[in-house]
């Protein structure tokens, strides 16, 4: 990533320099900033909350560089967007060191289930021995892992009567439940030997209807501004004395503390911005969430986890605007220009980039350019200018009036996304025919392009 950044640096330098003279501004379409204060955030945004003075004083060195380059026209991708996670299973866990106990492990459909049972550590011999010392009963107190080891080893495959016959015994540690096994709390007894080894118990019931589902309310946190994760739980039987719970994972995966969650509706908020501050470290966190309770009169426990990057914000973008036409000393334009305004509380080299895109005959949004600015900056408000080379938009052979989409703030001095507004505040430029653009200059790059056919617009 750095060294492409790099290189779009030093390409985009020489662009630079041609860009500063010899061309007229042609009068905008909105001569105003538009502001982000207040703004909605659409699908995929990312908007920073508090911003926090913090200096970044290494491998950040001054000069703006200003990049335009050519895309392929193709439909505008949707925005990505904080994915649903969905569960139909649940982890138990011994710890090593612990003494012998017995578990309830709550199975809503046995039909099609399955208990796994893994031992901690890395030696395999103790893990075997481990898997001897264990034992499991279903709800009426029948013995049923040696079953379903022996129907789970038929599922994967595996002929326990040709390895039985040839002296070689496996310990138990797949299971497949069955229907006959009804429904309920199994009984696993976990043996002195297993329980000092320490084991995970994963339950898998595909084909209940017991589910837990959870959503991000954003791919990206902050602190002071408002994150959860949204817990849903739906079933064919009626829902009752639901608990949720849910944990914090830092980047590491290591557990450090537990989450609020409040109800809202039918639905539970696990309050992660109120269990974060700017003292914890930038990076990929996660939130586990745990639910039990009762569906339909039977007991289920159910367990996800969603990531979510966490970062403490030095600046955003502030407002946007002051689109313009520029054109050269024939008339033709030669570049579509847009400033932004950053507002910096510690000094760093940011990056803007954004996309340009056209509309085609059938409405649908093309990209035909993208752009980028980059500059150390200090504290205060800045101007950056996304200047997009209008040969490159003209290369698809679609003009009109472009649009600006993807507008993104990074900080290259510690390589994080700070703000994302994909619509880009709805800043569009003055019309303006195919004919009307400046030709592009021919790079290698470009005319391996064309005869490729990359910039044919296709359905």
């Amino acid at each position: 990533m750095n060294a492409h950044r790099s290189f779009l640096k030093s390409a985009g330098l020489s662009l630079a320099v041609i860009f500063l003279g010899g061309f007229t501004p042609e009068p905008a379409v909105n001569t105003k900033l538009r502001t982000t204060a207040g703004v909605t955030p659409a699908t995929g945004d990312v908007a920073p909350g508090r911003l926090f003075a913090r200096d970044v004083r290494e491998g950040i060195g001054p000069g703006r560089v200003s990049v335009s380059n050519p895309t392929a026209p193709q439909p505008l991708a949707a925005p990505i967007a904080p994915e649903t996670r969905r569960s139909k299973h649940t982890v138990l866990h011994v710890a090593p060191g612990s003494a012998a106990t017995q578990l309830e492990l709550p199975i809503t459909a046995p039909e099609d289930a399955w208990v796994m049972l893994i031992p901690k550590g890395n030696d395999a011999k103790v893990g075997e021995d481990a898997l001897r010392d264990v034992a499991m009963f279903d709800p009426r107190g029948v013995r049923a892992d040696v079953r379903a080891a022996r129907d789970g080893s038929a599922q994967l495959g595996a002929d326990e009567d040709r390895l039985k016959a040839e002296g070689v015994t496996r310990p138990i540690s797949m299971l497949r439940m069955s229907r006959d096994m009804g429904r309920g709390l199994y009984k696993l007894q976990v043996g002195p030997k297993a329980a000092k080894v320490g084991l995970a118990i994963e339950i898998r019931e595909p084909s209940s209807s017991t589910e837990l589902a959870i959503t991000a309310s954003a791919m990206q946190l902050s602190p002071d501004a408002e994150g959860y994760v949204t817990v849903a739980l739906q079933s064919d039987g009626v829902l009752e004395k639901v608990n949720v719970e849910a944990s914090l994972l830092n980047p590491r995966y290591e557990r450090v503390r537990t989450v609020p969650v409040v109800k809202v509706g039918k639905e539970y908020r696990v309050m992660v911005s109120r269990a974060m501050t700017d003292r914890d470290e930038p990076g990929t966190w996660m939130v586990e969430v745990h639910a039990t309770g009762l569906a339909g009169g039977q007991p289920f426990d159910r367990l996800e986890q969603t990531a979510f990057g966490f970062v403490v914000p030095t600046a955003r973008i502030a407002s946007v605007g002051r689109e313009r036409l520029v054109r050269d000393a024939s008339g033709r334009v030669a570049a579509l220009e847009v400033d932004v305004v950053v507002e910096s509380q510690g000094l760093d080299r940011y990056e803007v980039t954004g996309t340009l895109v056209a509309t085609d005959k059938k409405g649908v949004e093309r990209t035909v350019a993208e752009a980028q600015v980059t500059d150390q900056l200090g504290s205060g408000s800045h101007v950056l200018t996304l200047r997009f080379d209008a040969g490159h938009a003209g290369l698809s052979r679609l003009g009109g009036s472009y649009a600006l989409r993807g507008l993104q703030l990074y900080s290259l001095g510690t390589n994080t996304l700070y703000h994302r507004l994909n619509r880009g505040l709805e800043v569009r430029f003055p019309a303006v025919r195919v004919d009307e653009l400046a030709a592009p200059e021919m790079t290698p790059a470009i005319e391996m392009m064309l005869n490729a056919g990359a910039f044919n617009v296709t359905e």
